[in-house]
């Protein structure tokens, strides 16, 4: 089974990706740290959407609870699924706004 690696698999872009791949029968590789929630607070987490995965593409979905420059990390993923990677989307990036009202 092919696999697609996303990076900010959490966040918009990259929960749509996978919902999208994953459709198409593609075994999806999350990896996203939660930072939002670290940054706004836990009403801000999408660890919610993690489980929305989870739910939506079954065994097809696998994530990874890693921040990207952690190095050995992510290689270590790297590694699990070697070869079977035929595509990466990288969407991973740190928060900078909430637009949520104060």
């Amino acid at each position: 089974m092919s696999v697609v690696l996303i990076t900010g698999s959490a966040g918009l872009i990259g929960s749509e990706a996978g919902l999208y791949f994953g459709g198409l029968g593609m075994k999806v590789v999350g990896i996203d740290n939660d930072m939002r929630a670290y940054f706004f607070g836990a009403e801000s987490s999408t660890a919610w959407k993690v489980d929305q995965l989870k739910g939506a593409l079954g065994e097809n979905y696998d994530h990874h609870n890693v921040d990207i420059r952690n190095a050995e990390a992510v290689n270590t993923v790297f590694e699990k699924y070697g070869k079977a990677i035929t595509l990466v989307i990288h969407t991973a990036a740190q928060p900078s706004h909430d637009w949520a009202a104060k």
